[in-house]
């Protein structure tokens, strides 16, 4: 014990003794979760690299590429069914699980596990990719940095969307795409707060990755040129097929999970080591679908396969092996395989309008490239980084407009074919259910004039304490707008009023005791922006006011009536010290007529008080709802 305060007040103490402190402490902590998360997807790059040229599983196998791959596979596999659960997969849903659910919080035992067992794995010929884990990874280090210097649960957050950004620009060298994944995809939000906290760990990221293995693009430029109008057509069916194509292999890799369920009934490493027999036996035919198909890629994007029958050879290939391979449960991701199928599609929907329009197709690259893009979108459902992240491998501007026809129309028709990204169906298969787009959409997507109430009950400025307390004792609203001359000057609530009242106070203009500091809200403002408000100030209603004139009010809303806009009810939080106060007591109580004698006595200046006035109540009654409120209020 003595050693974890020793840690604490001398370590950790400098770095965290006040605001100042903490955010420097964050901002070098942004940093360096950028660079290690390019140093992590650099090593494991080269490390997959050499270990597959030492195994020989990147071409036909041989008895030694079976025995060592066969051993990699099985090490990477016994670890993580037997101890690390969580390195299963690509580890995209188990980050945004551990954001949803944990605060950012992943056991680093987990990500040291995730690094051997993917290093091992993606060695081995498994048609799985490296960009996945290295997120994952990347995202684990800087959780470890958070929760080594005891930050916050929202900076803790923020370090493990910085990692999951920063290793995947160093991935694929794509610092814009990897921005606008991590809002998509990781968070689930476009508009996210963190947004300049990433953009520093991936700018980190990139420079640290340029400086280890250069500058190169992921794929060489296609210096890409559109001839004729009409081929825009083409791409528009490139697109039409990947709407089709990503949701089917989406289905394909869920019901192989439940065969794999049925046929071994939770021996999932008899899963795992029965698919790698299966690559085995696929390398003998074809080498060019085996790994992530980087190189496959390559020949696509150039046109070496330019035949029909070949491509579509590849692709089934690819599909039905990418499926074997991501349903048996090793470590593995799955961007740069759904990129080699998305090509070979686009390929082949090239190829088969070339066979007919020769002089409209010139070459079939174009459309790979396009195709990489439109299946990208289709399968993990991420528009604007699928249209980036291709413009970004290969830095060809010209094939932004056909990209951009192809992956809107195969991301809105992919939609309605299936719900759901590939992260977010496995997740499900798997009782986990992630944050889904539509649930964090839906409050930015539904306005305040939506659900406010446009009748609304005010009460005129004027209007002395007494009458504005004779008309809201029967209503069941704890707060009312002041109007004057039909603009707003104020809020008051039924407590404000009762507490006047008991104080003798009621002859005073209800203006007087309106709280004039409003915060307000307009209609066309989200409802997730009304409920932030209403738990900022903690109070119970906000009244919506006018874009053009701030001071007239259009509408009230409050919390139950944003709840009510979803189809539920609930009894609306009464706001602070309203229920103290029995309305029909305090009428019985007092004499209401002999109050206002008093009163307007005191105001015309008369000094004297009847003997019949009920002072001493009116006192006593103003000690006791002073003392209950203060009560209520501790």
């Amino acid at each position: 014990m003595k050693a974890r305060e020793f840690w604490k007040l001398h370590i950790l103490g400098p770095f965290l003794k006040d605001d100042a402190a903490k955010e420097n402490t964050y901002l070098a902590l942004s940093i360096l979760t950028g660079f290690c998360a390019a140093v992590v997807a650099v090593f494991i790059k080269y490390a997959t690299h050499a270990l597959t040229e030492f195994f020989g599983t990147g071409q036909s196998f041989s008895l030694n590429s079976i025995l060592w791959g066969g051993a990699a596979i099985l090490i990477s596999g016994f670890l993580t069914t037997r101890f690390f659960e969580n390195s299963a997969g690509s580890g995209i849903p188990k980050t945004r699980v551990a954001l949803a659910v944990f605060n950012g919080k992943i056991p680093f035992k987990d990500t040291l596990a995730k690094l051997v067992c993917s290093i091992l794995s993606l060695s081995s010929g498994f048609s799985l990719g490296r960009e996945g884990p290295t997120v994952a990874i990347a995202s684990g280090i800087g959780s470890a940095f958070g929760e080594f210097f005891h930050l916050s649960k929202k900076k803790v957050k923020n370090l493990v969307a910085m990692g999951a950004a920063g290793g995947l620009a160093a991935a694929f060298n794509t610092p814009i795409a990897a921005v606008t994944f991590t809002l998509e995809e990781v968070i689930g939000d476009l508009n996210a707060k963190v947004l300049g906290s990433i953009i520093v760990s991936t700018i980190v990221a990139s420079v640290t990755a340029l400086l280890l293995q250069g500058d190169q693009p992921t794929f060489a430029e296609l210096h890409y040129k559109l001839g004729d109008v009409r081929e825009l057509f083409v791409y528009f069916v490139v697109g039409l097929s990947a709407a089709v194509v990503g949701p089917l292999w989406v289905r394909s890799v869920l019901k192989m999970r439940e065969i794999n369920q049925k046929i071994f009934r939770g021996h999932k490493l008899t899963v795992i080591m029965v698919t790698f027999g299966i690559v085995a036996l696929v390398s003998l035919f074809n080498t060019d679908v085996l790994g992530s198909g980087h190189e496959t890629i390559e020949k696509t994007l150039h046109a070496y396969f330019s035949d029909w029958r070949i491509l579509l050879t590849l692709l089934v290939l690819k599909f039905a092996l990418t499926t074997l391979c991501y349903s048996s449960g090793v470590s593995g991701g799955l961007f740069m395989p759904t990129l080699m199928t998305g090509a070979l599609l686009g390929g082949l929907v090239g190829s088969i309008f070339q066979l007919f329009f020769p002089e409209l197709i010139v070459s079939v690259g174009s459309y790979a490239l396009v195709g990489m893009g439109a299946y990208f979108a289709a399968v993990i459902r991420t528009p604007i980084t699928s249209i980036i992240m291709v413009f970004e491998m290969t830095r060809d501007y010209k094939i932004m407009l056909p990209l951009m026809i192809a992956n809107i129309t195969a991301y809105a028709i992919a939609k309605r074919l299936h719900k759901g990204s590939v992260y977010e169906n496995i997740s499900q298969q798997d009782g986990i259910y992630l944050p889904s787009h539509e649930d964090n959409e839906m409050m930015d997507t539904l306005l305040v004039e939506d659900a406010m109430v446009s009748e609304v009950v005010t009460l005129n400025s004027k209007l002395p304490v007494i009458e504005a307390l004779r008309q809201i004792k029967k209503s069941d609203i704890s707060g009312y707008p002041v109007l004057n001359n039909g603009l707003m000057v104020g809020m008051v609530s039924k407590s404000d009023i009762a507490r006047a009242c008991a104080r003798r106070e009621g002859y005073r203009m209800i203006e007087s005791v309106a709280e004039r500091s409003i915060v307000k809200i307009y209609s066309d403002q989200s409802l997730m922006v009304a409920f932030h408000r209403l738990r900022k100030f903690n109070i119970s209603r906000l009244p919506v006011v006018s874009r053009l004139n701030n001071r007239r009010i259009i509408g009230l809303i409050t919390a139950e009536d944003i709840v009510n806009k979803f189809g539920y009810h609930v009894k609306e939080e009464m706001e602070e010290g309203q229920e103290l106060f029995d309305f029909d007591q305090i009428e019985e109580q007092f004499d209401f007529d002999q109050i206002e004698e008093l009163e307007q006595n005191a105001v015309e200046g008369e000094t004297e008080v009847s003997s019949k006035a009920p002072a001493d109540n009116l006192d006593d009654a103003a000690i006791r709802i002073e003392k209950e409120f203060k009560k209520e209020k501790e």
